[in-house]
């Protein structure tokens, strides 16, 4: 096959604003400009561009002093709706886009297209399910609610969310003016609830354009069926990925301590954490736990090696193709996929280079990918010049208005250095055709952008109907509930790191459940359950049912000390295993479909209720060394199944360190103590906090012997025949110190132990008592002058005298 020949534009180098963007302002003077919302030809972005008041919203990711391109950008009629990294997000004149494009400040402008939605116009079955017939709910309740067991854990264990923010992002909350319906039948927390819930949502900023869904009020009503008495305060994402970012961060400065989103922007990057993912890390760091839809997109997505040739199939000049087939067989520069009639095709294309808009160095390839119909016309094309925007990234689409079914992707090398990976996701109604022999990278993971950052609690979806609490013994996952998977190759700055596959998801949570109006695509109400409610499928209804299992954790466990890891693990430790469906046999734990599976809520409130200590000990133990003349090695086992932070020290040396361990294991290497050739013993001191703010401890000694002849085993002290006594110490650390001398306790009875603290001169200055034998007492060190003192400590035989020095 060939593309008919005259039908390729010349490539524009250098510009600064999108194809689309230079499209729209053409279209405008010749008075065919879309409206808001309406299907534009065959490009099937079109109807995505978010058009007001005759601007665009757009993303502009701009060169480098940021504060001085507002200014201008302003200048030109510039509406700044939001401001992250290196990304100013804002609606734009169309008329102003070429001043755009002349603006030397401007790195690259496109449109921050309507982003995606993680819920789902589709039933998960078209079999009829059997579950429960309650009565009509009064208010309207997701059976989700049932599903999770949250109704279950606010009635026995008297948790409602109180004293907890949850801070929605989504589309809109009230475009469609009827919030106060919600309110009044008690779907919705404000004045005229009639279940005094009576604290009005905070609404930040709301779509001012009247084309939203109120998808956010939907999410709503589910986190306040969870969490009824929690606060909700909510912002729109819809603006552009900077106001996204920005919305995060000032919904976490109004104290939200749990966020739920839904949305994924096209242009996210798959192989770096994009500024959407930067802000929820942010988040996270204030103490956020932060719920994102997982992503409804299945295993709709081609993943492959890049395999360049010399194949010119556009012409020379327009680049080299990519050969989709596996090394060994024919060549294949053609890929052909399925739109069916009346259809519509959405890719995101992107490669393993860093984004300029991300915080990176910029793409350092300009890679172009084309749709063509059976005859080898271009029908639709993402072509822009990369190496000028910065970002290895195409979003492209087609409505398929044809007769025909079958297109071709093709993957051409315009310029720049070869990139080693390569991936597109395909969103809407395209499918891919099996070939023979086989393409290889088909049906690869689809979980991408924020969703899958460090910071986020992905959420998979399951039907309610098909889970325990409506008779169905193991969760089924949702068919089109996104595949994790997807590397990231580059930190926040661009530098390529070895790659990291994040443990996403994190859970499934139920969807399919109740809300009072939702029903963007005029399913209606679905024959499985016994109401007239329409039914609110996808992921973007999974994540708010979790984030209110969030709110009802943190209210239990009342002394505000549950982080963000800690709730992530609690859930999954407490979740219900589930099978991941791509694969053979039953994936026992965690798997890329499901996480660690279906939440329990019931389990996971229980778990962190007050005054439970769940928090528990973690242990030390030495292990063999290769070289015990120069090294001592210990491990330290985490039982939890979150990080813990915690200390280390080796005592009489200047030997410590803080570490985040994770769940499992980790070892920790000191050096030998000597003095002179004389080797001592490494008594080692892990501590940290319980759950109460309480500090627990365990201490080790090193074995000076070592076991095996590699040197890379590492085994424990009893394995080496060598047993060493844990020992019994009392030391101080740091010392010296000028705030607070922590007193380390190792001691052999559990009896009382009397500290005694005295200046130089002899004069007792404290005395008190402890009643723990092993544990970390501290002395505040700052009612006292620079200078030595003191320190007495007896229990009773054992009598140590430690001289501390204040500075």
């Amino acid at each position: 096959m060939r593309a008919a020949p005259g039908i390729l534009p010349k490539k524009e180098q250098g510009q600064r604003v999108s194809p689309a963007l230079e499209r729209l302002y053409r279209n405008s003077l010749n008075r065919k400009q879309p409206a808001a919302g309406a299907a534009a030809s065959t490009d099937a972005l079109d109807k995505y561009l978010q058009l007001q008041d005759g601007g665009v919203v757009v993303d502009i990711t701009v060169k480098e002093d940021m504060a001085a391109a507002k200014q201008v950008l302003q200048g030109i009629g510039f509406k700044v709706t939001g401001v992250y990294g290196r990304v100013i997000s804002g609606i734009l004149p169309v008329s102003a886009i070429p001043t755009l494009a002349a603006q030397p400040q401007v790195q690259y402008a496109r449109p921050a297209f309507r982003p995606m939605h993680q819920e789902q116009k589709k039933q998960p079955s078209t079999q009829p399910l059997q579950p429960p017939s309650p009565p009509k709910p009064t208010p309207v309740t997701s059976q989700g609610d049932t599903a999770q067991l949250s109704n279950l854990a606010r009635k026995k264990l008297h948790v409602e969310g109180k004293g907890v923010n949850v801070g929605i992002l989504s589309d809109s909350y009230d475009n469609l003016g009827t919030a106060a319906d919600g309110i009044r039948g008690g779907e919705l927390p404000g004045p005229g609830n009639p279940f005094n819930n009576r604290k009005a949502v905070t609404v930040l900023q709301d779509l001012d354009n009247g084309t939203g869904t109120d998808e956010g009020r939907a999410m709503a009503e589910i986190v306040h069926d969870v969490a009824p008495a929690a606060a909700i305060t909510f912002h729109t994402a819809y603006l552009g990925q900077a106001n996204f970012a920005q919305g995060i961060q000032e919904l976490a400065d109004k104290g939200c301590q749990v966020m739920v989103d839904d949305v994924l922007y096209y242009d996210e990057p798959f192989f770096q954490d994009g500024i959407i993912a930067q802000s929820v890390d942010q988040a996270k760091k204030k103490g956020v736990s932060y719920f994102s839809a997982a992503g409804n997109s299945y295993n709709n997505s081609y993943e492959s090696e890049y395999r360049g040739s010399n194949v010119q199939l556009l012409g020379a000049g327009n680049g080299t193709a990519h050969n989709f087939s596996a090394p060994g067989d024919l060549p294949r520069y053609y890929q052909p996929i399925y739109i069916p009639l009346g259809g519509s095709f959405i890719a995101s294309f992107q490669w393993d280079q860093p984004s300029f808009s991300a915080g990176g160095k910029g793409a350092e390839s300009d890679l172009d990918i084309y749709l063509l119909d059976v005859n080898g016309n271009i029908v639709a094309q993402g072509a822009t010049d990369n190496i000028a925007s910065g970002d290895p990234i195409e979003v492209f689409g087609y409505n398929n208005q044809t007769s025909n079914y079958t297109f071709f992707i093709i993957i051409l090398k315009f310029a720049g250095t070869d990139p080693l990976h390569l991936k597109y996701n395909m969103y809407n109604d395209a499918q891919f055709y099996l070939t023979s022999p086989p393409i290889p990278g088909l049906f690869a993971p689809t979980m991408v952008g924020h969703a899958k950052a460090e910071g986020a609690i992905a959420t998979a979806a399951t039907f309610y109907a098909t889970t325990p609490a409506y008779g169905v013994d193991t969760p089924r996952v949702e068919w089109f509930s996104s595949l994790a998977g997807v590397p990231n190759y580059f930190d926040y700055a661009g530098n390529r790191i070895t790659p990291i596959i994040r443990r996403k998801p994190d859970i499934t949570a139920p969807d399919g459940g109740n809300t009072s109006f939702f029903d963007p695509f005029g399913n209606g109400d679905i024959p499985q359950d016994a109401d007239s409610y329409p039914n609110f499928f996808g992921t973007s209804a999974a994540a708010p049912h979790a984030a209110g299992v969030a709110a009802l954790m943190i209210e239990a466990e009342k002394l505000g000390h549950l982080t963000p890891d800690q709730v992530r693990g609690v859930l999954g430790a407490t979740a219900q295993d589930m099978d991941n469906i791509y694969t053979e046999g039953f994936d026992v734990g965690f798997d890329y479909n499901t996480g660690n599976g279906f939440i329990n809520a019931y389990n996971a409130v229980a778990q962190v209720d007050f005054p439970k200590l769940y928090i528990n000990d973690l242990t030390l133990r030495a292990l063999c060394s290769d070289n015990p003349a120069l090294r001592r090695n210990f491990q330290v086992n985490n039982p939890n199944p979150f990080a813990v932070q915690a200390h280390w020290a080796v005592l009489g040396t200047s030997q410590q360190g803080s570490l985040l361990l994770p769940p499992g294991e980790t070892v920790i290497t000191t050096q030998t103590v000597s003095i002179g050739n004389l080797q001592l013993s490494n008594p080692v001191i892990l501590d940290w906090e319980d759950n109460f703010a309480f500090t627990r401890l365990d201490i080790q000694n090193s074995s000076r012997q070592a076991c095996g002849a590699s040197a890379d085993r590492l085994l424990p002290e009893q394995q080496a025949g060598e047993l060493t006594p844990r020992p019994m110490l009392a030391e101080v650390f740091p010392n010296p110190s000028t705030t607070t001398f922590k007193v380390y306790l190792s001691l052999p009875n559990a009896v009382p132990v009397q500290l005694q603290l005295f200046g130089m001169d002899g004069r007792l200055l404290l005395q008190k008592q402890v009643v723990t034998a092993a544990g970390i007492v501290p002395i505040d060190a700052s009612p006292y002058k620079p200078g030595m003192y003191l320190l007495r400590i007896r229990q009773g035989t054992f009598n140590k005298t430690i001289k501390l020095i204040k500075q």
